[in-house]
């Protein structure tokens, strides 16, 4: 029966994840503004009229990507001397006109409506203003950049340019994930749990010092092991490793055949959780208690 059992539930997620690979897999219609999502994007310039340009535009995901919603800084008076919040937008595909439409909405009461065109990795907004045709157009450059323009644009020709610019990600400090450590008071059994289950490279200390176990991830993206004898304290699931893989069916296959129990966010056993990006994450413990989570984002 307890067998039965388990290839019931081993069957249930791997068509729980067969089916919503399925789904995620077929094309998003909102994928031209992938690049676009996560980053700060700043731009100034100077109008044909000699006012001053300033914007700052945020990009997310909506309602499980069905909607991409940008929140835009810029001048919030005529003046232009004060700076702020000033644009609500959204990016919605039309099935019905098999277009993709947007709105914004400004700190003024205005509402600007129109439709997205996506040209290999460029993005035009088209909509009109007046009496006028206005095209802003988003021409790639590379990750980080794009050369912006605003005017009047027929047929792949610009008419006239009122606005020419460029719109640059935000830059930080290029990190990059070097390791994480755990305290843990079972160094062989932990140390054994990921090199085994897991299947992390174990690699040796640089200085061979007794009571560390190092794994490597991926590249140079390592965890540390450290035994210590420390004060118990509660091993909470918000407090966790990360790994991410493009196989978490053959993950759960293993993760079964070796008894190893996984929980959904939620903490039901046995389940996955299907984040509202696409994302599908388990969570386990390891023999110290350590949450580790395992997603399906790609990198």
């Amino acid at each position: 029966m307890k067998n039965l059992q388990r290839k019931s539930v081993q069957l249930t997620v791997l068509l729980f994840l067969i089916t919503s690979s399925f789904i995620i897999a077929q094309d998003n219609p909102l994928s031209g503004f992938e690049n676009l999502i996560g980053k700060t994007w700043k731009a100034e310039g100077t109008w044909g009229d000699g006012s001053k340009f300033k914007q700052e535009i945020d990009f997310s995901y909506s309602l499980k990507g069905k909607t991409v919603i940008t929140e835009s800084k810029g001048f919030i008076n005529k003046e232009q001397t004060e700076f702020g919040h000033r644009n609500h937008g959204i990016r919605k595909y039309d099935a019905e006109s098999d277009t993709i439409q947007f709105w914004e909405f400004d700190v003024f009461g205005g509402v600007t409506k129109g439709k997205v065109v996506f040209k290999g990795k460029n993005i035009l907004y088209q909509y009109a203003y007046g009496d006028s045709q206005v095209t802003d157009a988003w021409e790639y450059v590379d990750d980080t950049t794009y050369n912006f323009k605003v005017g009047s644009y027929v047929d792949g020709v610009w008419q006239q340019i009122y606005l020419e610019t460029q719109f640059k990600a935000k830059e930080g400090f290029d990190f990059h994930f070097d390791h994480e450590s755990l305290v843990v008071t079972k160094l062989i059994e932990t140390g054994d749990f990921y090199r085994d289950i897991l299947q992390l490279k174990e690699i040796p200390h640089p200085d061979k010092a007794q009571g560390f176990r190092w794994f490597q991830v991926r590249g140079n993206s390592q965890l540390h092991l450290i035994k210590k004898d420390v004060i118990v304290f509660k091993k909470d699931k918000s407090i966790h490793l990360c790994l991410s893989t493009q196989n978490l069916e053959g993950i759960i296959e293993h993760l079964m055949s070796n008894n190893i129990d996984f929980y959904n966010w939620p903490g039901e056993k046995g389940s996955v959780t299907d984040r509202s990006d696409g994302v599908k994450q388990i969570y386990l413990q390891d023999p110290d208690g350590y949450w580790v989570e395992i997603n399906t984002a790609k990198h």
